[in-house]
């Protein structure tokens, strides 16, 4: 007798209501226990809840709002921590401005060119210590500018590589050193240097010729105030350079030895002229670390209110008027008011010229400005 071939094609198991054990062991309910999704959606037809697709619908609806919810949080506190900095710029500016009120609406502009400074009278003018802040830092970035350039441009393209990694972490180590550590620095060896050897050498030189190298060798003045501030300037002006030589495309420096220049024409002729924004940029710093330098230029500068004539004077600037007499200052409330119009002058020179800084490298660089360069 031939074999049925319907009872071959049946695959699996076949159970018999007289096997309770294999009917209870292969039932649905049972088999379900090892495949929960199935039973999920078994549970959900004996209650007679929603289809499956729409449970998956729901949970999907509800995740994306948790995200989105998540983004919004997330976008929120950006948006706090952005408008935060401009809060507290607007807060320092404000308050700086109700407090200076009384000098503006009594000296008016003339604030700005009035040289006379006599508490007792009640007269008050920023001249005097505006034209010592700008010789201390003209004197620090002439200083500043060619060391930081020559030593930016050995750690790039000079130095063995065992001596960049050392050089460049003292270089970080000279920027974090407190400005006191400097003052005392000036103090011990820049001022005998100046007073014994440099002062009377430039006096008997170039003082022969233009009264402005002559005066008297104290050591002490805005010589020696802008020298210790340039040194401090150094660091942050040769980092922001050296970081802008080492974004030079090879392929510039590869086709100009094409083309046979020699490495020193190459450096000082490609490369150097190709970062002239990044070096703008970084005197652009050097310029706001100088300007309101304080603790060493108070050591140093000779606090004298006069307006400095040849370049051993001694003088005194902003910052370290305002370290040197706010604490009596505060007493009358026009003192106070005028220097702190002092400050507000200080803050307004540095926004202004890191303003036009920031759109000259803008436009420099074809409104590519790297954070490196530009500082944002």
């Amino acid at each position: 007798m031939e074999p049925d071939m319907g009872a071959q094609k049946i695959s699996g198991p076949i159970f018999t209501e007289d096997d309770p054990d294999h009917l209870a062991a292969g039932s649905p309910r049972n088999l379900l226990e090892d495949r929960p999704t199935e039973r999920i959606v078994l549970a959900v037809k004996e209650e007679g809840a929603q289809e499956p697709t729409s449970i998956v619908r729901d949970l999907r609806k509800a995740t994306h709002a948790r995200i989105h919810r998540s983004e919004r949080i997330f976008q929120w506190t950006l948006t706090i921590g952005g408008f935060f900095v401009l809060a507290l710029f607007a807060t320092v500016l404000g308050v700086s401005l109700v407090e200076a009120w009384p000098s503006i609406a009594k000296f008016g502009w003339s604030f700005l060119w009035t040289s006379t400074w006599n508490p007792h009278r009640q007269i008050f003018g920023a001249w005097t210590y505006l034209v010592g802040t700008f010789w201390v830092t003209g004197i620090a970035l002439v200083f500043a500018i060619p060391v930081a350039i020559l030593s930016s441009l050995f750690l790039s393209d000079y130095s063995p590589k065992w001596l960049v990694g050392a050089v460049s972490t003292l270089m970080e180590m000279l920027a974090g050193i407190p400005s006191i550590v400097f003052g005392a620095f000036g103090i011990i060896f820049v001022v005998p240097l100046l007073r014994d050897h440099v002062e009377p050498f430039i006096a008997n030189t170039l003082g022969k010729r233009w009264d402005f190298f002559n005066g008297d060798a104290m050591g002490y003045g805005i010589l020696a105030a802008g020298l210790v501030v340039g040194i401090m300037v150094i660091p942050l002006v040769a980092t922001v350079t050296r970081d802008s030589l080492i974004m030079v495309p090879r392929e510039t420096v590869e086709a100009s030895y094409a083309l046979g220049a020699t490495k020193a024409e190459t450096v000082f002729f490609v490369k150097l002229t190709s970062v002239v924004p990044g070096i703008i940029g970084s005197v652009i710093l050097g310029f706001g670390r100088a300007i309101g330098e304080t603790m060493a230029v108070l050591l140093l500068i000779g606090n004298q209110a006069s307006i400095p004539t040849s370049i051993q004077d001694v003088g005194y600037t902003i910052s370290s008027l305002l370290a040197n007499t706010f604490t009596y200052a505060v007493i009358d409330p026009l003192y106070s008011a005028a220097e702190i119009e002092l400050g507000l002058i200080l803050l307004v020179i540095s926004l202004v010229v890191n303003t036009l800084g920031r759109e000259l490298l803008m436009k420099l660089m074809g409104g590519r400005l790297a954070g490196s360069v530009g500082g944002g």
